[in-house]
């Protein structure tokens, strides 16, 4: 869980969660390089901040490499605020979107970030929030 930092503490608070879950819906940290898999989000705002809100939301998952390896977005969705404290997104990462099998010294590890960020005319502001891990295995 992370929490969603606004410029002004009366919007607050709020939660952001994400969670990894692999082809057959389970949350694992284990994953196949040839199967898709998804990062699953959902957060809250607090209702001052629902009721004067505009804009998008956007989630995006980044992973880097424990050791030599891919640093790189593996995936993103948006969706617009529509006056909801609750929000629910799916990251939808496609397969083999990382490597299978890397020849040493690359392990096949990586470390996932999973960022809530906030657009209202198409200019980002302050209100963010950043989800670290979990570290994932890609066989």
């Amino acid at each position: 869980m992370a929490r969603i930092q606004f410029p002004n503490r009366l919007f607050g608070p709020g939660d952001f969660f994400a969670e990894v879950v692999d082809n057959n819906g389970d949350p694992t940290e284990v994953l196949e390089a040839g199967d898709s898999f998804e990062i699953r989000t959902k957060w809250d705002i607090g209702l001052l901040a629902a009721l004067l809100m505009g804009g998008e939301w956007t989630v995006s998952t980044y992973v880097e490499s424990l050791g030599p390896g891919p640093e790189k977005l593996i995936g993103t969705t948006t969706l617009p605020l529509d006056g909801s404290t609750a929000y629910k997104a799916t990251v939808h990462v496609p397969a083999n979107t990382l490597p299978n099998d890397p020849p040493p010294p690359t392990g096949g590890v990586y470390k996932m970030v999973t960022v809530l960020t906030h657009r209202n005319f198409k200019k980002i502001s302050n209100v963010a929030a950043v989800a670290e891990g979990p570290v994932v295995r890609i066989a």
